[in-house]
C-alpha cells in the first residue's frame, strides 16, 4: 500500500514539474546547439530544418509542442530578411526573440537565438516602439499562452504562428516612428468590433488609446499637414503626410495646433486630446494609412 502511494505521489509531482516548466521555461543559451553554418551538407543544419518542417506540420494538426532552440553566429553577409529566409522562418518571430529593432541593424557578429516554431515572442519587460505595441496589442493573450520562456534573465511570451500586423510592421521597419502619446492605454484595437456608439458589428480602421481630456498628442513621424477639421465622426482630426505613400491620421481632438501644409517633426506636439465627434470619452484614435488604405495602426503604433 505504502509503495503505491509513493508511486501515486512520485507521478503526480513529475506531472506537476512538468506542467510548471512548460509554463515558464529557462534556457540557458550557452548550451544550445550551434548551427556552424547554414549549408545543406551540414548534418546540424539539416536537423534543424527538419524540426522546422516539424514545427509546421504540426500547427497543421493543431499538436502543441515545446520550443526547441538553437544558437548562430550571423556573417558579415547575413541580414534580417535573407536569414529569415534561409531559416525558413518569418523574420518577426528572429527580430522579437533577438531584440532586432530594425530590418537594416547590422547583425554580423551577433549571436542570434533561433526556434523552430513560427510566431511572435512578446517581451514582458519591452523597451523599443514596437515592442511596447505587442506587448500592449496581445496583453490578455499572454497568460493564455502555452508556454514562455527565460532567456538570458530575459522573459518572454511565445505566441505560435502570430505575425506583425500592418500597423506593428511600420514601427519595426522604420525606427524613425514615435509613438503618439507618452503614455499608451490601448483601449480598442485594429478590426472588426462591436461599436461602442452603435452597438453594431463594424470596421475599425485604427487603434483607441486612452488619455485625459487635453495630453499631448505627438506627430509619429516627419511629415507635413495635409488636412485637419471636423467631421461628426472623427470629430477634430488632423492627417499627416509622409513619405512613401503613408498618411497617418489623429481624431477626436480638443485642440488641433498646426494647419495644412505645416512641417511637422517626429515627436512634435500637433494637438490635444480630447472627446469630440462620435466618441465615449477622452481618447485618441491612430490610424496608419498606406495609400489610403487602413492598415493596423495598433501594431504599428497607436490609433482608436
Amino acid at each position: 500500500m505504502t509503495k503505491k502511494i509513493i508511486t501515486a505521489c512520485t507521478v503526480f509531482f513529475a506531472v506537476f514539474f512538468s506542467f510548471s516548466q512548460a509554463r515558464n521555461i529557462n534556457i540557458d543559451t550557452s548550451r544550445l546547439v550551434e548551427l556552424t553554418s547554414l549549408n545543406s551538407r551540414n548534418v546540424i543544419f539539416r536537423q534543424f530544418c527538419q524540426d522546422v518542417e516539424e514545427a509546421y506540420k504540426n500547427i497543421v494538426i493543431e499538436k502543441k509542442q515545446v520550443q526547441t532552440f538553437y544558437r548562430y553566429k550571423a556573417s558579415e553577409t547575413d541580414d534580417l530578411l535573407s536569414l529569415a529566409s534561409r531559416l525558413s522562418l518569418p523574420y518577426e518571430t528572429i527580430a522579437t526573440l533577438n531584440k532586432i529593432s530594425a530590418t537594416d541593424d547590422k547583425l554580423a557578429g551577433k549571436t542570434l537565438i533561433i526556434p523552430v516554431q513560427p510566431g511572435i515572442f512578446v517581451a514582458e519587460k519591452p523597451s523599443s516602439s514596437y515592442e511596447i505595441l505587442l506587448k500592449k496589442e496581445y496583453e490578455p493573450l499572454l497568460e493564455k499562452s502555452d508556454y514562455s520562456y527565460t532567456i538570458d534573465s530575459a522573459q518572454y511570451y511565445f505566441l505560435l504562428n502570430k505575425r506583425f500586423s500592418p500597423t506593428q510592421r511600420a514601427f519595426f521597419v522604420d525606427t524613425a516612428m514615435k509613438l503618439p502619446l507618452d503614455k499608451i492605454i490601448l483601449t480598442s484595437s485594429f478590426g472588426y468590433r462591436v461599436s461602442p456608439i452603435s452597438n453594431k458589428w463594424k470596421f475599425h480602421s485604427g487603434i483607441d488609446l486612452s488619455a485625459p481630456q487635453g495630453t499631448n498628442v505627438y506627430a509619429c513621424k516627419r511629415a507635413s499637414v495635409s488636412a485637419t477639421g471636423f467631421n461628426s465622426t472623427y470629430g477634430n482630426y488632423i492627417i499627416l503626410l509622409h513619405t512613401n505613400g503613408m498618411t497617418s491620421v489623429y481624431a477626436h481632438l480638443s485642440k488641433i495646433e498646426v494647419k495644412k501644409g505645416d512641417t511637422v517633426s517626429a515627436g512634435q506636439i500637433i494637438g490635444k486630446t480630447g472627446t469630440t465627434g462620435a466618441s465615449t470619452g477622452p481618447h485618441l484614435h491612430f490610424e496608419i494609412r498606406l495609400n489610403g488604405n487602413p492598415a493596423d495602426p495598433g501594431r504599428l503604433m497607436t490609433i482608436d
